[in-house]
């Protein structure tokens, strides 16, 4: 029977991290090779030959990285070793080379490299880009921070796609060749969306993932048209809602006992209100470690590092749960549960949102709670610290918006609270 051995390298340099090798014996066969997995010496057991993974009682942020890492060392370590193993039972012994170990865990922690080529297709029109751009898609990666794409841009991405499919068959049309591209397309194309009687943003959010589409296409070389440079994207500005400091308070007041489900969502659509966070951090402000009053994590869209003073109501929060808030939902649900829970806090008041659907500008009645969302809580953040007059910069550095121009786009500050805002400074100044 083949045995593994599993040894520490006894290389020193700058790097404290050693890396795990492996000696294959069955036989005459007796060979080596390198893993890629390191490990800290510290937490490798020369005993065993296994990697140690410390059992601390009280985990703070760094402990609990640590404690993750060495799991999906050791779970990588176990894998790799079963698989050479399976390897070599279904292997034609005879063909056992000098280097097989080597390529045996190369293959495996590579097997792009060792996948069979797949013919070469030579791209000619929209949708045979289309189709390749959509498989390439998870690769891709975001031009200002450098990580991979969000989840909802890999999702706006086969639903433009669609729409664009669907405006061919209108057209009696498979398929468009690049040259077809034109401004004619462009005004067909927008035509065919208005009669959707979409909103003027979904029609810019399409426009946009098109030239996208066909800038990808023109790095690639396979596109040498240049009219999608002057395709309009539609943008305005829409009349989103936030909550005030007195309909928050207003929402805390609220006794929800009886529903536990909104009582919690309650507690974390304050927690996005006091943090200025993104719903996809949510999880990291409630688990994060209170440090001399500040909340301290990297976002997770755009990487930025951001320091969060702690509001006393998320202080009051925190004590609720004894610093352990539950583990947190879908956004999907969660957006269902505020609005229930706006609606049950009397956050009803009447409000109106003008916008250009189809092509026409029209205007919307609806009460304040149906339009409350997960996001709502970053813009409450954002608008009641503005109207407390925190200065932009201050507020930005919380928020992690990168401009003034983006930041000022998201708070909702009517024209009525910026006349009231500049008589309050007013009285102060003229005293």
């Amino acid at each position: 029977m083949a045995t593994i051995y599993l040894t520490l390298s006894a290389k020193t340099d700058d790097n404290p991290q050693k890396e795990i090798r492996i000696r294959f014996k069955h036989g005459v066969i007796d060979q080596q090779a390198k893993t890629s997995i390191f490990i800290h010496p510290e937490y490798w057991d020369c005993e065993t030959k296994k990697i140690t993974i410390p059992n601390f009682r009280l985990m703070n942020e760094q402990q609990k990285e640590l404690k993750q890492y060495l799991t999906d060392q050791s779970e990588k370590l176990n894998a790799l070793t079963a698989n050479i193993q399976t390897v070599f039972n279904t292997f034609d012994k005879k063909n056992i080379t000098p280097d097989w170990l080597k390529v045996t865990i190369d293959t495996y922690n590579f097997p792009e490299k060792y996948a069979p080529k797949a013919e070469v297709q030579t791209i000619k029109t929209l949708f045979q880009f289309i189709d390749k751009f959509l498989k390439d898609a998870p690769n891709r990666k975001d031009k200002s921070t450098g990580r991979p794409l969000t989840k909802n841009s890999l999702k706006q991405y086969p639903i433009s796609a669609m729409f664009l499919k669907e405006f061919a068959k209108s057209m009696k049309k498979k398929d468009f060749e690049f040259s077809e591209i034109d401004q004619k397309f462009y005004d067909k194309f927008v035509d065919f969306l208005q009669k959707k009687s979409y909103a003027q943003n979904n029609i810019g959010k399409h426009i946009k993932m098109l030239k996208v589409i066909l800038n990808e296409a023109t790095r690639q070389g396979y596109n040498n048209e240049r009219h999608y440079n002057d395709f309009h994207v539609f943008m305005e500005e829409v009349d989103n809602v936030y909550l005030n400091e007195s309909e928050l308070q207003q929402l805390m007041d609220t006794d929800f006992s009886e529903s536990p489900h909104l009582d919690r969502v309650r507690d974390w659509f304050l927690l996005l209100s006091w943090t200025g966070s993104r719903f996809s951090d949510l999880d990291k402000v409630a688990k994060s470690d209170i440090k001399d009053g500040f909340i301290s994590f990297r976002q997770q869209k755009t990487g930025t590092k951001v320091v969060i003073p702690v509001h006393p109501y998320i202080l009051d929060i925190f004590k609720k749960y004894d610093f352990n808030l539950p583990d947190v939902i879908s956004n999907q649900r969660f957006n269902e549960y505020i609005k229930e829970a706006c609606k049950i806090a009397g956050i009803t008041s009447t409000e109106t949102k003008t916008r250009t659907i189809g092509g026409k500008v029209v205007t919307i009645p609806f009460e304040k709670w149906e339009h409350v969302t997960s996001h709502t809580g970053r813009r409450n953040f954002a608008t009641n610290q503005y109207k407390r007059g925190l200065p932009t910069l201050a507020i930005m550095s919380i928020t992690g918006h990168k401009s003034e121009k983006s930041f000022l786009k998201y708070i909702k500050v009517k024209q009525d609270e910026h006349a009231e805002m500049m008589k309050k400074a007013w009285e102060s100044m003229y005293k």
